[in-house]
């Protein structure tokens, strides 16, 4: 067959037929269902969970270990200017948003494990090679390079939650798994801290190096798996010619398709979905805005209590305990509500199915939350008030930060659960590039405006992007949706 036909076939799938659906059911009932991901038991589903969690956790420790390092990292590689200590900051960033683009493609071609084990190998080697960088321009080659592994967890992490985890039990699922990688923002500054002092600075590189490696230990033994099509061949297994999922929440594809479809064709999935569904580009505005707003707010969290408040690298460091605190508040209000209400709404709905859109109500709690705690951060530190009232900002900040983030993932897997992992890497894109120039204008916007306009001005926009999202979303989502061949399939339990 025809590589492009087969790939032009396979990015525009038609909804699968009852008899289909029938006939890969029979397959998986012939194996007796035990490699069946969904078959799981719950224990082996949380381990997965739990270990894909703990490769996310690096990831932003790795970002924000190096604030309160800049001292004696710049006088090392003799790095004297801004700029170029952004770049040290940012360019792993730009890696972990272009290597989405590579790792999930390829993570549904060869399966989410070899994606989570040679992922890591490629950051663990580049990471390392950051510690013992000896200028300002092999600091920055090493740390683009690394940025391509860390990615790896939060690329494939939509395709494992779906393949492993009903709808109705997603919201909890994601709740628990974004746990690690959110307090990775608050621990970090305090970890760069105390063993930049304690050691050196290059040991920030060295131990999440290790880290990684004893996780990477911990994957091969436990980490089974999760992806049917690969699963199917595996075990000499024939799946059935539909050309898309049994049910809502199966990632299965045919075997052969898989293997006549070529590398690059499933490389181009990512970029045909951001370039063509426009639930996706909204969502990928939405989620670049808002953690493009998160790194800046991280950024400018420690000038303010060095600037305004006097206080030493290491004691404000001690301030990112309050955005661990919003984060884990947020994941006790995310991870009861998204699928309370899911269910909730599906009791109500007239066929008893549920749909992506019944996770936008707890989305708007954290959209609302996000301008709220921004305001309260910024004003109160503009007037020198208690410490304790900008770190309450944080917190609220911070709890609207993961509620939606895990909201809009939880919508994006449930939209787009055969192709959850490429799904998922078009928000990555915009995210991280978002994520690593934001931070580049901060000090510039809030040394000419102050800490109280400048929060409000990034409160304002956020609230009128978010606001608008949610709106359209909830109200035109499931129009939208059915007229995309990427999530027409769809049949929510």
């Amino acid at each position: 067959m025809d590589t492009k036909t087969s790939g032009e076939k396979v990015l525009h799938e038609s909804p699968p037929t009852q008899q289909d659906d029938q006939t890969t059911h029979d397959v998986w009932n012939r194996a007796n269902d035990q490699n069946r991901p969904r078959n799981w038991s719950i224990p082996k589903k949380w381990i997965v969970t739990a270990i894909l969690s703990g490769f996310a956790f690096v990831q932003p420790l790795s970002e924000t270990m190096l604030a309160p390092v800049r001292a004696p990292l710049s006088s090392d590689l003799s790095i004297t200017r801004s700029y170029q200590w952004m770049l040290v900051n940012s360019l792993i960033l730009i890696g972990v948003g272009c290597g989405p683009l590579l790792i999930a493609p390829v993570s549904e071609i060869f399966g989410r494990r070899v994606a989570v084990l040679c992922g890591t190998a490629v950051f663990i080697i580049w990471n390392t090679c950051c510690g013992f960088a000896t200028n300002l321009g092999q600091m920055l080659a090493f740390r683009l390079l690394s940025g391509f592994g860390a990615c790896t967890a939060d690329a494939v992490a939509g395709g494992v939650i779906g393949d492993i985890w009903a709808p109705h039990q997603r919201g909890r699922a994601f709740a628990v798994f974004m746990v690690a990688p959110l307090l990775g923002p608050g621990v970090g500054p305090i970890a760069g801290a105390y063993i930049s002092d304690a050691i050196s600075w290059r040991w920030t590189f060295w131990i999440t190096s290790i880290v990684s490696s004893a996780l990477l230990v911990l994957a091969v033994i436990f980490l089974e798996e999760t992806f049917e099509p690969r699963l199917a061949k595996l075990h000499s297994l024939q799946p059935s010619t539909s050309e898309d999922t049994l049910e809502q929440g199966s990632t299965s594809h045919p075997t052969s398709q898989i293997e006549q479809l070529s590398l690059w064709a499933h490389i181009q999935r990512p970029a045909r979905m951001l370039a063509t569904q426009p639930i996706i580009q909204l969502i990928a505005v939405y989620m670049a805005l808002l953690y493009g707003t998160m790194f800046l707010f991280l950024y400018m969290y420690s000038t303010l209590w060095t600037k305004r408040y006097g206080q030493s690298a290491r004691i404000s460091s001690l301030n990112y305990v309050s955005a661990a605190i919003g984060f884990i508040a947020g994941v006790l209000v995310a991870g009861h509500l998204n699928d309370k209400v899911y269910s909730v709404l599906r009791a109500r709905s007239a066929n008893n199915k549920g749909r992506p859109e019944f996770r936008v109500p707890v989305m708007l709690i954290g959209t609302l939350l996000i301008p709220a705690g921004l305001i309260e951060w910024g004003w109160t530190g503009e007037t020198h008030q208690h410490w304790i009232l900008p770190n309450i900002g944080c917190v609220i900040y911070t709890a609207g930060c993961y509620i939606c983030s895990s909201c809009v993932s939880v919508y994006t897997i449930d939209a787009y659960t055969t192709y959850a992992a490429s799904a998922v890497s078009t928000n990555l894109v915009l995210r991280s590039t978002f994520s690593a120039f934001f931070p580049m204008f901060a000090p510039y916007m809030f040394d000419a405006v102050g800490y109280g306009y400048g929060a409000t001005i990034l409160a304002g926009v956020f609230g009128v992007v978010g606001c608008t999202t949610v709106v359209v979303l909830w109200r035109w989502g499931e129009r939208i949706r059915s007229k995309s061949t990427y999530c027409a399939a769809v049949d929510h339990e």
